[in-house]
C-alpha cells in the first residue's frame, strides 16, 4: 500500500526531485500506517483477483475499440443520412446482477457513439440512440456479455 500512495503522491506531484520523494516517503508510510491501524484496510488480494484484473483490461480494451468503431459509424451516418436519422428509444432488461456490473454496462453504452443511457433502475436499461440502426442488437450486446463473465 505505501508503494501505491507513493505513486500517488508523485503524479500528483509532477515533478520528481529528491524533495519531493523524500516527503513523499514519509507521507506514504503515514498514510498507510493510518489506513492499517485505524480504518482496519488490509491489502490482500483475494482468490482470482489478478484473473478478473486481467479480465477487465481486456474489457477495456474493447471498449476503446467499440467507442472508435462508433465513432465512425456515426460519422457516417452524418455525412449519408444527415437528417433523415431515425432516432430511437429502446428499453431492455439486463442479466447483470451487481448494481457495479450495471453501472459499467450503462457507462459503456454511453461512451460509445450514438448511444446514451437514459435511465438505468433495478436492471432495466432505457437507451437512446441516434438511428435506429445503431438500436439493433443492443439487448445481448458484447459489453454484457463480457461482465457477466467478469461477475461469475
Amino acid at each position: 500500500m505505501p508503494i501505491l500512495f507513493f505513486i500517488l503522491w508523485l503524479l500528483l506531484a509532477g515533478e520528481v526531485t529528491l524533495h519531493v520523494c523524500l516527503w513523499g516517503v514519509v507521507a506514504s508510510v503515514i498514510l498507510s500506517w493510518f489506513c492499517h491501524q485505524v480504518l482496519g484496510y488490509r491489502l490482500a488480494p483475494k482468490r482470482g483477483t489478478l484473473g478478473k484484473g486481467a479480465a477487465f483490461l481486456r474489457y477495456l480494451g474493447h471498449l476503446v475499440v467499440e467507442m472508435l468503431r462508433a465513432g465512425f459509424v456515426v460519422m457516417r451516418l452524418i455525412y449519408t443520412r444527415g437528417k433523415k436519422m431515425e432516432p430511437k428509444l429502446i428499453w431492455f432488461d439486463t442479466t447483470l446482477k451487481t448494481g457495479g456490473g450495471q453501472a459499467i454496462l450503462a457507462d459503456s453504452i454511453t461512451l460509445t457513439a450514438g448511444t446514451i443511457t437514459v435511465l438505468a433502475e433495478d436492471g432495466r436499461f432505457l437507451i437512446h440512440t441516434l438511428d435506429k440502426s445503431l438500436a439493433e442488437g443492443i439487448e445481448n450486446c458484447e459489453f454484457q456479455q463480457r461482465l457477466e463473465k467478469l461477475e461469475a
